[in-house]
């Protein structure tokens, strides 16, 4: 998309906070994220549950245990916007 966006991605097992790294306090504006979750093994209803000092607590609908993939994206904030000519 056209934007200045950075991401991280890993792996999250039996803990329900995905920490960013610490850079992205003066990188990113924390209203940008976007998050995706991809449950291993078995289909789970992961969700965020909120979005707080620049981590993502999320949540199991049912407690089932968590382990899933994470991809979060945000939008860089020390630099203007991208402007896209078309």
């Amino acid at each position: 998309g056209p934007e200045n966006g950075v991401y991280i991605r890993g792996r999250l097992t039996d803990q329900n906070v995905i920490l960013t790294p610490d850079y992205w306090r003066g990188l990113v504006d924390p209203d940008s994220f976007t998050v995706n979750l991809t449950p291993i093994g078995k289909y789970t209803k992961l969700y965020v549950i909120e979005i707080k000092n620049y981590k993502v607590y999320i949540k199991e609908a049912e407690d089932n245990r968590i382990d899933c993939y994470y991809t979060v994206w945000a939008e860089r904030k020390d630099i203007s916007k991208l402007v896209v000519e078309y």
